[in-house]
């Protein structure tokens, strides 16, 4: 039912886009809606195969990707960008994909190879929607945001260590956490820097946080065999 719905939205959007004769904005922006909707529906229900969810709440987490979806529909469309509302959806879309993609090999035993092939181009993608608006030429930044990923998840997939909140509904990876709190670390501070706000205390603060992300994910560990 949610498919039909999807590829209506998608095709409106479009629509909408096509206006703009520019083939890398259309290509792009009509991109991320199908992304989104396509790795948290796989996400949510990894999670709910896994048994970590009841079908109430499957319901629920489902009607909120359709919401997100809902929601960049919308913001694509409109002429300015909502710096707030992107950084949120870049860091959702960081999070479950990267989740995603730990619950690929650990669950769903997908090749390592076909999953860092996929991790890379969604990574690829996400910085590069996120560039697009203050960066002219971002293709090269994102490519090496996706091979950062790609390393990341390439050392973690020695000893995946996934987490699950208690009555969450939520499977996360730690290798996901490092990953969106590098993302939003360093995009901060790169952020800062195009508009020329950047000063000492911001740096300080961004990569503050990506040392206790650090440091509380080595300290939780039990560093195990098994992981």
């Amino acid at each position: 039912m949610m498919i039909p719905v999807a590829l209506g939205l998608n095709y409106l959007l479009f629509r909408r886009l096509i206006v703009t004769k520019k083939i890398r904005t259309i290509i792009t922006k009509s991109l991320r809606p199908i992304i989104w909707i396509g790795i948290s529906l796989f996400y949510f229900q990894s999670v709910y195969l896994i048994g970590k969810m009841s079908i109430p709440v499957f319901i629920i987490c489902i009607a909120f990707s359709a919401l997100i979806y809902g929601v960049i529909c919308y913001f694509e469309t409109q002429t300015q960008p909502n710096l707030m509302v992107d950084n949120i959806l870049t860091i959702l879309f960081i999070l479950f994909s990267t989740s995603l993609a730990s619950l690929m090999v650990a669950y769903w035993h997908w090749p390592a190879a076909l999953v860092m092939l996929i991790l890379w181009v969604v990574n690829f993608l996400v910085a590069l929607w996120w560039l697009l608006d203050f960066t002219n030429n971002p293709q090269i930044l994102a490519a090496l945001w996706g091979f950062v990923t790609l390393e990341m998840f390439w050392l973690s997939s020695r000893w995946t260590v996934l987490y699950q909140i208690p009555n969450v509904p939520f499977i996360l990876s730690q290798y996901s956490i490092i990953i969106t709190s590098l993302a939003y670390g360093w995009g901060g501070i790169y952020y800062h820097y195009k508009q020329r706000t950047l000063k000492k205390t911001v740096i300080v603060e961004y990569l503050a946080l990506i040392v206790v992300v650090f440091v509380v994910l080595i300290v939780m560990n039990r560093w195990t065999g098994t992981g």
